[in-house]
């Protein structure tokens, strides 16, 4: 029996090997829950953590979203970039692109700003700065560049290292926009200053003097190192007296204008300085004073004063010289006047005599003239007679008239009775000169306040100028008529005409257009220019259109009150 084993029974070692196999089944069963179990459990606390992160973003979203800022989220080892929607906002770009990488970010940046932008990174990063913070351009999706203010902190690892930066970046565009622009009037202000041909001190509340232009330190003789931070009494000692209580004026805010001072230093011409000063915070002064130099204005002043009484002089001498000469003047207008006055009534007197006693002759009142030769003699004497007292009465009116002495006898008159007298008249003058003379009157031609006989007289002289200059063969024709303008009296000739240069002549006293008219068609010259002088006492106007060889109109126009 020695040595003998006995054998195992198949059916036992089966039921063994089945036993095994379930508890092995059963221990990775407990594995696999408990496994279950905590992945539940970190499921759970990643949803937790992630919604706890997503209420976080939204609230921080909600915050920011007044501000012009949105924020980013940087992974220094993946170079993946994260930007919020609020960001990408900002910038114009679509929600859709919330990750990028920091190349496309860089490729945003302006070319100018990335040196400073990549450098101010990498200092951050490796921990020479306490946070990162920088200001650059980026390009929007317009293509166009916008100012902004990106702020950051690294997130590091035990060895200092950053793995990661999470920050803000707002939009200061604005901002740089006012900044450029202040700046730029900053710099006009300042170039205004410098170059200002004022004396331009800005001094402080404590009195001490904060800046000055060039004109000042020309004008003072200060330099800007030894002026500067020092009080202005040290630097414009000698003028303290007359300056402290404009400065003073100026600091309760009173605006102090146009306060002139004399100013002489050493070894320079005296300026007279006109001030200005106003109290002002804009510029970090208290007292803004700007000294304008007067001194020329002053002397051209005085030197214009000294004109003006030298001109008053000679002014008040003239005015004297021009009185003496208008009194001498008048006295030779009376002398003319009385002169001719008493010619006229000296030669009135033998005349009447002449014209009467020829008149008796001519009508042979005592008795028949038997010779012929002396019934024309004594026509000649009339007529001469009758010419001569024409002139005569014409000088007389004209004096009467130059010197202010003329009266005229105004009364209701008929128009058309005054236009036919004068027709009546000159019509045998028109006749025997072999002229054709017509007249048309207007159907509003009434009455007319005027003195009729000098109406007539400005009639026959105007007509009588005209048969005169008028050839044998032309024509006259007068034209009157009463409209909105006035009475209007018109004399149109075929004669002779005349230049525009011998209009004005024409209506001189006693003048002739020139010696062969004179010698051609004798005259005084007196018609027209009396005719003139009784048309304006009427308040009327006489207008002369001519063309030399074509004729001439004359043309009256007496106010319709008349």
């Amino acid at each position: 029996m020695e040595g003998f084993k006995p054998r195992s029974k198949p059916g036992f070692a089966r039921r063994a090997t089945r036993g095994r196999v379930i508890r092995g089944l059963l221990s990775r069963i407990d594995e696999l829950e408990a496994a279950q179990v905590a992945a539940r459990r970190a499921q759970d606390a990643l949803l937790a953590t992630t919604e706890a992160l997503r209420a976080s973003e939204e609230r921080y979203a909600l915050a920011m979203r007044g501000p012009n800022e949105g924020l980013w989220d940087w992974d220094a080892n993946t170079k993946e970039l994260y930007l919020s929607a609020r960001l990408l906002s900002i910038l114009g770009f679509a929600s859709e692109n919330l990750h990028t990488t920091s190349h496309d970010w860089l490729e945003l940046v302006h070319p100018h700003d990335r040196e400073l932008y990549e450098t101010t990174l990498v200092d951050h990063l490796k921990g020479k700065t306490d946070h990162f913070e920088c200001e650059y351009r980026v390009r929007d999706h317009t293509g166009d560049y916008r100012w902004v203010l990106a702020r950051g902190l690294a997130v590091r690892d035990e060895t200092g290292r950053g793995t990661r930066m999470v920050g803000s970046v707002g939009d200061i565009t604005e901002r740089k926009l006012r900044e450029a622009s202040l700046k730029a009037s900053e710099s006009r202000f300042r170039s205004l200053v410098a170059t200002a041909a004022s004396v331009i001190l800005m001094i402080g509340r404590d009195g001490i003097i904060q800046e000055f232009n060039r004109e000042a330190e020309i004008v003072f003789d200060m330099a800007r190192i030894y002026a500067i931070d020092r009080h202005w009494t040290k630097v414009l000692g000698d003028l303290e007296t007359a300056f402290s209580p404009l400065v003073d004026a100026a600091l309760r805010g009173e605006e102090v204008r146009d306060h002139e001072i004399f100013v002489q230093r050493p070894g320079r011409a005296p300026r007279v300085l006109s001030w200005n000063l106003a109290r002002s915070e804009d510029c970090g002064a208290s007292v803004v004073a700007v000294g304008t130099d007067v001194t020329r204005r002053r002397i051209a002043e005085r030197g214009l004063s000294e004109a003006n009484e030298l001109l008053e002089q000679r002014v008040t001498e003239r005015t004297r010289e021009a009185q003496a000469a208008q009194h001498q003047a008048e006295l030779a207008s009376r002398a003319k006047t009385e002169f001719v006055a008493n010619m006229s009534h000296e030669l009135r007197t033998p005349l009447n005599a002449i014209i009467g006693f020829s008149d008796v002759m001519r009508l042979e009142v005592m008795g028949p003239i038997q010779n012929p030769r002396y019934t024309e003699y004594i026509r000649d004497i009339h007529d001469s007679g009758s010419h001569l007292l024409e002139v005569i009465n014409d000088i007389l009116d004209l004096a009467k008239v130059e010197a202010g002495k003329f009266v005229l006898n105004r009364e209701p008159s008929d128009m058309r009775a005054i236009v036919n007298g004068a027709m009546r008249l000159m019509a045998e003058r028109a006749q025997k000169a072999g002229v054709v003379l017509e007249c048309r009157m207007g159907a509003g031609l009434g009455m007319g306040l005027v003195d009729p006989l000098r109406i007539k007289q400005v009639l026959l002289n105007l007509l009588s100028n005209a048969v005169k200059f008028t050839p044998e063969g032309g024509s006259i024709f007068l034209v009157a008529d009463c409209g909105p303008a006035g009475i209007t009296l018109s004399v149109t000739d075929t004669g002779i005409g005349m230049d525009q240069s011998h209009v004005a002549r024409a209506m001189q006293p006693f003048a002739q257009i020139d010696s062969s008219l004179a010698r051609r068609y004798p005259g005084t010259g007196l018609g027209l220019p009396l005719a003139k002088s009784f048309v304006e006492l009427h308040g009327g106007t006489i207008m002369v259109e001519s063309v030399m060889g074509r004729g001439t109109t004359v043309t009256v126009v007496l106010p319709p009150e008349l």
